[in-house]
Parts: structure tokens; C-alpha cells; sequence
């Protein structure tokens, strides 16, 4: 009996050394657990941030837009004067200048025209003359010497004779341009299109269009900018386009060999796109470029004086794009305008002070009242 109790007593000895010992591990990894926590997030205590300073450069991007061609000027070619074709002097296809000749009307009857009205000149000439002298004779003559019915006529007959004169003349410039109507030149520079017309054919007003001329060289293009990109753009300069280098692209694939010149926007934004049409001007001595043709432009810009940053640092809420930089030894959500895209990055305006540094680090479990501390490095 006394063997049992000794042995439960032992027992239960045992067990309370084991209770001790597991109380003592739980309370170990217990104070563990929570240093781990209390280092985690400081509350009261200072953190120190990355930060990195705020560094304006200038930088060139490329954008890419689907354009087309136009001409500049397209002529067609109606004739002024009736009349039979005497000489046809292009061909389809033919690549013309100012000036030269295309076709000749038969200028016999407008010749003969222009002769009667040179005639019509003449005579009206002499008549204009002879009145004019005697009506000279009459007022220096005096009331004694014509009676006053007499005055009044030489005035009147000289009157008319005048009147005929500048009719004379009037008709003799209208025969001339009509007889000038019977050569056809070329209005402006550019290519012929297709045309039928045969020696002896009758032409008139009514015939509509003989010919068109097609001016290639320069040629135009014209490709369309977003409100927000024209915008961005008159940030960096009055004049869009003015720190850019405009290339084009053909169907091919090949850059053309010469650089576009940019002439002007559209006055408005087209409301079903919320597009600005941009027109630009390229030298197309050549003719490699024909109107209505799609080509790939590319813009080439020189930002100046902007700030280059990694995509993930900036916020993006519906009030705007913020970065968190440090001011003044404080953190804050900074305001930023976006101007482009390049790979990863975003170039954005410098609406920066001198003294910013743009945070690297996540501050979403700072505590308010945390001390701050930055540590200041150079590139990410």
C-alpha cells in the first residue's frame, strides 16, 4: 500500500515538470513572435525611406501615326474658248512645269476677231482725235464765234467719240484673252492623269474637263494628334512640332530619304474622334509619293527639361496621377502630368521643386507620428 503511494506521487512530480518545461517554451516563442511583429511595424519609432532626387533632362521619344497623302494642288483643265483641237502637246503620265504648253485650240477665228477689234480701235482712234481738236477750237474760240447749240454739239460729239474709244478697247482686250484661251498651259507644276482627246476633236465650256494636273512636288500628309498629345506638345513650345523630326515611312516599309516640314493643325477637334489633323509638307522631287497613299509617320520629339520615372511609382486615382515625394523632411502625394511613354517609364512635366525626392518605398504602414528618416540613392 505504501509502494502505491510513492509511485503515484512520483507520477505526478513527473508531470509537473513537463507542464513547466512546455510553459516555459510557449512563453519563449511567445516574446519571438512579437519582437517580430514590433520590428514589422514600428509604431512611434523612426523608419528610414529611399528616396531618389528629382533630375530634369532632355529626352527624345518616337511616336508612330498612320497618315495619308494629299496634293497640295489639283487642277482640272477646262477650255475658256469653243473650237477645234489643233495640237496635243503631253502625254498620260507626263510630268510638267508652270508654264509649259498642253494643247493648242484652233486660233484662226479668234485671230480674225482680234484683228476687227484692233480695227474697231483705229477708227475709233481718228474719230476720238478729230472731235477732241475741234472742241478745243470751239472754247478757245469764244461765245462770239459758235453759237451756244454749236458748243453743246462739239462737247457731245467729243463725249461720244470717247466712249467709243474705251468700248474699242474694251472689246479688243476681250478678243485677245479669248485668242490667249485658244493656247493651254500648265497652271501649276505636277503630273498629267489619264485623258482621251484627239487632233480635230470639238471642244467647248460645256465639255467639262479636258485634262488634271496633279501637283506631287512637295507633296502633303496629313495624320491625327489626340487633345491630350497637341496639348502636351504646345507645353514644350508655342509652335507644335518645333523641337521634332517628322519621317516617313512607305508602303514598303523604307524611311523616305526626306524629312517632313510641318505647316499647320486643323482649327478644331474632330468631335467623333477627339482628333486634331496635323498637316505636314515633304519634298517629293521624285514623284516616289503619290496622293492618296497610307504611310507610317514618325515623330521624333525632344523633350526638354523633363523628369524620366518608373511606371510603378506613379499613382494612378480619378483625380489624377500623384507621386509620393519627400519635401521638406514630409511625405506627400505630388500632382503629376504625364507628356509620354517610353518603354517602362513615363515622362512626365518638371512641376517640381528644386529640393524633391520622389519616395521609392511603400508607405502604406507608416504610422502617423513616425519619425522619418531618407536615404538618398542615385538611380533605381
Amino acid at each position: 500500500m505504501q509502494e502505491n503511494k510513492s509511485s503515484r506521487n512520483v507520477y505526478i512530480l513527473i508531470l509537473l515538470v513537463m507542464c513547466l518545461i512546455s510553459f516555459g517554451l510557449g512563453f519563449i516563442v511567445y516574446k519571438k513572435i512579437n519582437i517580430k511583429e514590433i520590428r514589422h511595424v514600428p509604431i512611434n519609432n523612426s523608419i528610414t525611406l529611399n528616396v531618389l532626387p528629382v533630375i530634369p533632362q532632355d529626352i527624345d521619344i518616337k511616336k508612330s501615326y498612320v497618315g495619308n497623302t494629299l496634293a497640295i494642288n489639283h487642277v482640272e483643265i477646262k477650255p475658256y474658248v469653243s473650237g477645234y483641237i489643233k495640237k496635243v502637246d503631253v502625254k498620260q503620265g507626263d510630268s510638267v512645269f508652270d508654264g509649259d504648253l498642253l494643247l493648242t485650240i484652233e486660233p484662226s477665228e479668234y485671230i480674225a476677231k482680234r484683228d476687227m477689234a484692233k480695227a474697231s480701235v483705229l477708227e475709233a482712234q481718228a474719230s476720238f482725235d478729230y472731235n477732241k481738236n475741234y472742241y478745243e477750237r470751239v472754247l478757245k474760240a469764244g461765245k462770239k464765234s459758235f453759237s451756244e447749240i454749236e458748243r453743246d454739239n462739239a462737247k457731245n460729239n467729243f463725249s461720244q467719240a470717247e466712249a467709243k474709244l474705251k468700248s474699242s478697247l474694251a472689246n479688243l482686250l476681250l478678243a485677245e484673252v479669248d485668242y490667249n484661251y485658244t493656247i493651254i498651259k500648265a497652271p501649276i507644276s505636277g503630273l498629267v492623269g489619264n485623258f482621251d482627246l484627239s487632233i480635230g476633236e470639238y471642244v467647248s465650256p460645256e465639255s467639262g474637263a479636258l485634262l488634271d494636273i496633279v501637283q506631287t512636288d512637295p507633296i502633303r500628309v496629313v495624320f491625327s494628334l489626340t487633345d491630350v498629345e497637341y496639348l502636351n506638345l504646345t507645353k514644350q513650345s508655342n509652335t507644335p512640332f518645333k523641337y521634332s523630326v517628322i519621317k516617313l515611312k512607305t508602303a514598303n516599309g523604307d524611311t523616305f530619304k526626306h524629312n517632313g516640314t510641318f505647316k499647320y493643325t486643323d482649327n478644331k477637334i474632330n468631335k467623333a474622334t477627339n482628333s486634331l489633323a496635323v498637316y505636314v509638307d515633304f519634298k517629293n522631287d521624285d514623284n516616289e509619293l503619290l496622293p492618296n497613299s497610307f504611310v507610317n509617320i514618325e515623330v521624333f520629339n525632344l523633350l526638354k527639361d523633363v523628369i524620366l520615372i518608373d511606371k510603378t511609382l506613379v499613382k494612378m486615382k480619378d483625380n489624377g496621377n500623384f507621386l509620393t515625394i519627400a519635401r521638406d523632411k514630409k511625405i506627400e502625394n505630388h500632382l503629376v502630368n504625364i507628356l509620354a511613354e517610353k518603354s517602362n517609364f513615363y515622362i512626365l512635366e518638371n512641376n517640381f521643386d528644386k529640393n524633391d525626392f520622389i519616395v521609392l518605398d511603400n508607405i502604406d504602414d507608416i504610422k502617423q507620428g513616425t519619425e522619418l528618416n531618407f536615404n538618398i540613392v542615385e538611380k533605381i
